[in-house]
């Protein structure tokens, strides 16, 4: 039996290039030097827990919003797996991790990206064609300053001033390629603060960037049926 489903509007803005969390997104390579730059990729397998709290983008501000508007944190679990070509995004719904709202999985080499819905148990699996971004892997599309040293989550990392078309943001990257802190303007305008709250160096199983059994694809940007509209995250 296969379903159609449209991809709810904040997880098709993931995928195709937009956040639910902050990062830096890949992008035109520009020629540097390996100390003009942090590291581009994790060198090892890795999950880590963020909090990210967004702010008002400059075109929120001009419609209307109040710099000051409070906005719920959110919480995310990231698994890593080598180099960063597969990377899976599991949206928590509280900072223990206990139950999972959600999923985004990225594989890079196949420029493909699985979007996972808990509540339906169904997946949608999207194509790329111009190549599959990661929102936690740093490109050289922005500008670095190095600014300094810092702990975050019992780790330390070097803190790094970057620049884009569209703003400013300051990231603290290990020596490995883990980004643990962000707070400015990515390159896509998105305005927030990423910062993990624990980091953990365990290996990772392929099996967790694969369906989980018991899910069933479903194609994307069909309708539902009369009487199944997708209900919308709180």
């Amino acid at each position: 039996m296969t379903l159609s489903l449209p991809l709810n509007a904040r997880m098709a803005r993931f995928v195709c290039g937009g956040v639910l969390v902050m990062g830096l997104f890949a992008g035109p390579a520009l020629a540097a030097s390996q100390e003009d730059h942090p590291p581009l990729a994790p060198a090892r397998d890795a999950v880590i827990v963020y909090t990210f709290q967004p702010r008002p983008t400059e075109r929120d501000l001009k419609e209307g919003a109040k710099p000051d508007t409070p906005v719920q944190t959110r919480y995310v679990q990231v698994l890593y797996s080598g180099d960063g070509g597969l990377l899976r995004v599991n949206y928590l719904a509280d900072p223990q991790g206990s139950a999972t709202r959600g999923a985004v999985i990225i594989n890079r080499a196949a420029q493909e990206v699985l979007v996972l819905l808990n509540t339906r148990h169904v997946y949608t699996r999207l194509v790329q064609q111009d190549g599959v971004r990661n929102p936690f892997l740093l490109d050289l599309s922005m500008h670095f300053t190095r600014k300094g040293t810092d702990t975050v989550a019992g780790q330390p990392c070097t803190v790094w001033q970057a620049y884009s078309a569209l703003g400013a943001a300051q990231a603290c990257v290990t020596a490995d390629g883990f980004v643990l802190e962000q707070d400015g303007v990515d390159v896509d305008g998105l305005n927030g603060q990423l910062k993990a709250v624990s980091v953990s160096y365990e290996a990772v199983p392929a099996s967790a960037f694969q369906p989980p059994e018991g899910f069933m694809e479903v194609k994307p940007h069909a309708p539902l049926p009369a009487g199944q509209e997708e209900k919308k995250p709180q």
